[in-house]
């Protein structure tokens, strides 16, 4: 027998195996491609929210003597996280002698500096600024695509305290 014939002979019996194995391969490849995009995303979100608390903590902490101490570490918190696009709370305290002074409302920037001190009378040793965010984490593929929203965590939160000096 002619050896190019016995090979077409064996050729026959898989036609269409490779549309078979593509269709089979090719929900395994997207899951995994878009579960590295979403969790990139996350992690950007993640590192965005940990500069900003640490820059707000920071602020926050360099504020004594200042008048507008919340006002100002809002600001800078809220310029960090610019890029987020989920709801996010800020918490901004000040946490010392046993107590914590959570500034908000309409007085904040006055309790903010009462627990800061002034540049004259500093704060009790061991005085910390504190600034704290819960985001609700705004995933690029959310919903029932590929599972991919019950995997990722749907909120994120970052802390910082820096002492007041």
């Amino acid at each position: 027998m002619n050896t190019i014939a016995v090979m077409r002979r064996l050729r026959r019996p898989q036609r269409g195996t490779a549309v078979v194995e593509f269709s089979l391969g090719l929900p395994v490849l997207l899951f995994m491609m878009f579960f590295i995009v979403q969790a990139g995303w996350w992690m950007s979100n993640y590192v965005v929210l940990n500069n900003a608390v640490s820059a707000g903590a920071r602020l926050l902490a360099s504020e004594r003597g200042f008048l507008t101490p919340y006002t100002d570490t809002a600001g800078a918190v809220s310029s960090a996280t610019g890029s987020l696009s989920g709801t996010q709370t800020v918490t901004i305290a000040v946490v010392g002698s046993g107590a914590t002074t959570t500034c908000s409302g309409k007085t904040a920037d006055t309790t903010c500096a009462t627990a800061l001190g002034t540049l004259s009378q500093p704060p009790a040793a061991g005085t910390l600024a504190s600034v704290s965010i819960s985001y609700q984490f705004a995933a690029p593929f959310g919903g029932s695509l590929f599972g991919l929203g019950s995997i990722m965590p749907s909120t994120m939160s970052a802390n910082a305290s820096v002492a007041v000096q």
